[in-house]
């Protein structure tokens, strides 16, 4: 299946919520509260510390239930404002690890329609390590846009003494990376070197941010989907050409994958925020030219490219 369109313009933001990770944005001093908690003494901090809702921990730190103000009005309403928190509270709660990166809480805030997501240590344990908030994410990238612009001028002139120097040696450049599957602690984190190595050549920024969109989105499918995998990308004058291929099981239907929102992601990796059907949507709309061969024998060939102005010239 072969896919040729006009290219789109990525801002910024839309680069740094696959780069930045949740760690980066989460409020790390978390209000919390224990299950022997009475809705009042919950609604007076709440007040004080004008939030609108908090975690509930055990006494090793982990998380075992979320509070919120809705709660505590239902709890006013109904007369058991006194009572403890642990025969009412929600236990059915949504977390998110504080390696992913902030594209995977902002879908879980969409699907949700939470005001606050708990983060937690790795996907192996409940372990409180911060609170995250839309504006959290929201500050996070407007202070991390205000420090390129005051950097991106001094980046670009060493870039392009460095892009003189590495290109006229080599007017070819070749990375491959190996994706694991279910790596989820790791995520984006092939997306995030390749994005790196290929600030050091002079590239256009609009021309990085398609690029590490195509490699996360590449990575994460065969993370999610296959049994592993690995990731090439090839560096020439014209164009950056981007292969993912994988080891299995393959696409049955690709023109039906083509479609935004359809996947085939278990309900377990879409709670953790992956697999919304998305991922290969995002790659046509960042790519030049796309290329897709499946077998359900021997995988998936992702062949992406991007045409760039061109380098060292």
């Amino acid at each position: 299946m072969t896919i040729l369109h006009s290219k789109e313009k990525l801002t910024l933001a839309s680069e740094l919520i696959y780069e930045i990770k949740v760690k980066d944005a989460m409020t790390r001093d978390v209000i919390y509260f224990s299950q022997d908690s009475t809705f009042r003494e919950i609604q007076s901090s709440l007040k004080k510390h004008r939030i609108s809702g908090a975690p509930i921990l055990d006494e090793k730190k982990n998380i075992i239930g979320m509070v919120s103000i809705d709660n505590v009005i239902t709890a006013l309403d109904e007369g058991y404002v006194n009572e403890k928190v642990k025969d009412y509270m929600s236990r059915d709660i949504i977390t998110i690890p504080q390696n992913y990166s902030l594209v995977s809480a902002i879908k879980k805030f969409e699907k949700y329609k939470f005001g606050r997501l708990p983060v937690t240590k790795n996907t192996r344990t409940d372990k409180i390590a911060g609170i995250l908030t839309m504006g959290d994410i929201l500050n996070c990238l407007l202070v991390s846009i205000q420090t390129i612009a005051e950097k991106v001028e001094k980046k670009e002139d060493q870039n392009t003494l460095l892009s003189d120097k590495m290109i006229g040696q080599d007017k070819k450049k070749r990375l491959q990376f190996e994706v694991k599957k279910a790596d989820f602690d790791n995520a984006g984190q092939v997306a995030s070197m390749i994005r790196n190595y290929l600030q050091k050549l002079n590239i256009e920024k609009q021309i990085l941010r398609r690029v590490a969109i195509v490699c996360y989105e590449a990575e994460m499918n065969i993370s999610i989907h296959s049994l592993g995998g690995h990731i090439t990308v090839e560096v020439e004058e014209t164009k950056i050409e981007i292969i993912a291929t994988d080891y299995g099981p393959g696409i049955p239907d690709i023109e039906e994958a083509m479609r935004p929102g359809y996947t085939t992601a278990s309900e377990q990796i879409r709670a953790l925020g992956f697999g919304a059907g998305m991922g290969l949507p995002n790659i046509k709309r960042c790519a030049d030219y796309l290329e897709l061969e499946s077998s359900m024998e021997t995988g998936t060939i992702l062949k992406a490219i991007i045409h760039v102005e061109g380098l060292g010239g």
